[in-house]
């Protein structure tokens, strides 16, 4: 029997791109029999690690940026809707909050990672929701129904779910990762 292609995904919400390749790849896994194990880290330290520039501050990426996320959106099927205030979504909210439930979600429910990453996608591509206010995020977990709330979010307060988030940076950092999407 042949045995499936292993794929780490490290991702981190912020990244509409990271969001095409999240949903292209969970959408291939069976058929393309991937072992699939998605890695939420933190692109903002991948970014200064790695001394690379996010593409928005870049001006000739930037004056493309969103059509081209539009274009690949409506190529892969995905409801991405820009947000309204992009750098404040990305440089004053970013992601660190969340990251820190999808890393505690990685360790407690890690069978229920793969919706909460989509829906966290979701609630800031689709309906421009802070997902880094905590009730925010207590709305969108309560909205999944099958996980302990309350168990998530304090468990995603705590050093282990903290230290899981940095382990992953830091495995795509020793893995050159430079920016999303990146999968080894």
């Amino acid at each position: 029997m042949a045995v499936s292609t292993q794929v780490k995904f490290f991702y981190d919400i912020l990244s509409p791109y990271a969001w095409l390749g999240f949903e292209t790849l969970c959408r291939y896994q069976k058929p393309w029999d991937l072992d699939l194990q998605l890695k939420p880290m933190n692109l903002g330290f991948i970014m200064k690690e790695s001394g690379n520039k996010p593409p928005g501050m870049n001006p000739s990426k930037a004056s493309m940026l969103a059509r081209d996320v539009k274009r690949a959106s409506e190529m892969v099927g995905v409801p991405y809707k820009p947000v309204n205030d992009f750098a404040k979504t990305v440089f004053i909210r970013g992601s660190v909050p969340t990251l820190k439930t999808l890393t505690a979600c990685q360790i407690l429910y890690p069978n229920h990672l793969e919706e909460l990453t989509r829906q966290a996608w979701l609630g800031i591509y689709s309906k421009d929701i802070d997902i880094t206010d905590k009730e925010n995020l207590r709305m969108l977990l309560r909205m999944l129904g099958y996980l302990d709330v309350d168990k998530l979010l304090e468990f995603s307060s705590g050093g282990e779910a903290r230290q899981l988030l940095i382990d992953n940076t830091n495995e795509a950092l020793d893995l050159k990762c430079f920016a999303v999407v990146f999968h080894y």
